[in-house]
Formats: structure tokens, C-alpha cells, sequence
């Protein structure tokens, strides 16, 4: 199925680089959907629908640096698993180099000098987010996506996209004032 995917895509180049990609992590990806839906036939066709879903907006996928298109094909493959499964999955996975962007982008200068914030608290916290709320905000901080690109990925409308971000942003900020 992979080749769907790959027939999918407008240059040789990027049908190789994505060949390459899928043939370095498929066996990881398979084994996130497999700890996710406890089924091989499932976690098969959840890595594959990724693929395709990667395709079918390759600009997005093609325009991140290297090193964060592994936790944005994470993030594809748990939205495809969490639509398999009816929305009873949690997908989202947030690494520590995850974590990092999403820290450097939203603590301040103060807050890291001070330690007002443990890095291990708000990484704990974000991982306790609602599925909806930490991908969307994962999206937007560590993938730097607009709320279309975000609407997209997660299959979901633009207005449905922004009151994601909206409310990660809130729970976020409710933690970090202490509420």
C-alpha cells in the first residue's frame, strides 16, 4: 500500500525521500499502532493510511526539517488509529526533543532562569492534556502549523481547529499560573 502513497506524490525525489523515510521507521510506527490498537491487522492499515494521509498534503510533510517528521508521522498515525478505533485511542506521543520546542517556545526567559517551572512537570502535564488539546497544541508549537494545516492533519474543520489550540493555550496557562 505504501506504493499508493508514493504514486501519490508529484516528484521522483519526493517519492524517494518518503520511500526512504516509510523503510527507516515503519517497523516503529507499526509498533506505536500496535501498543495502540492491540490488533495487527489495525496497526497495519493504520501505518499504511498514514502514509497515504502524508501524501494527500505532502507540502506540510516536505517542509519540516528531518528531525521532527518522525513525531509528526506519530501524530498522523494516532489520528488515523483514534479514527479506526471510534476515538477510544490515545495517540500522541510527545518525545523529549518534542517537548523541548514546545518548552522553548512557551516558557519565558524568567521562567527558565528562575525554575519557576520544572521542565518535567509541564512535559508530565502536557502528556495528562486531553488527546484533542495536546496534538493540536504539538502541532501548532513543535510543527509550527497554521490552523488550516492543523484542520487538515487532524481531519477536522478550521473553527474546530482553533478552539483545540485555543484551549490547549488556556490549560497550558491555567497550570502555569498554578490553577
Amino acid at each position: 500500500m505504501i506504493e499508493a502513497a508514493l504514486a501519490a506524490l508529484d516528484t521522483e525525489e519526493r517519492r524517494n525521500e518518503l520511500a526512504e523515510f516509510y523503510a527507516e521507521h515503519k517497523n516503529a510506527l507499526y509498533a506505536f499502532a500496535l501498543s495502540r490498537t492491540h490488533n495487527r491487522e489495525k496497526a497495519e492499515d493504520a501505518v499504511q493510511e498514514a502514509f497515504l494521509r502524508i501524501a494527500k498534503y505532502p507540502e506540510r510533510f516536505f517542509a519540516l526539517p528531518v528531525h521532527k517528521r518522525m513525531s509528526y508521522t506519530v501524530i498522523v498515525t494516532g489520528n488515523v488509529i483514534r479514527d479506526l478505533l471510534s476515538g477510544n485511542a490515545q495517540c500522541a506521543e510527545l518525545s523529549d526533543d518534542d517537548f523541548n520546542n514546545i518548552a522553548d517556545g512557551a516558557l519565558s526567559v524568567e521562567d527558565k532562569a528562575i525554575g519557576n517551572i520544572a521542565a518535567k512537570q509541564l512535559k508530565a502535564f502536557i502528556m495528562r492534556m486531553p488527546v484533542a488539546q495536546r496534538e493540536a497544541i504539538i502541532l501548532k508549537i513543535v510543527h509550527e502549523m497554521t490552523t488550516a494545516e492543523i484542520a487538515a492533519s487532524l481531519n477536522i474543520s478550521e473553527p474546530t481547529a482553533r478552539k483545540r489550540v485555543s484551549n490547549a493555550y488556556r490549560t497550558i496557562e491555567k497550570f502555569l499560573n498554578g490553577g
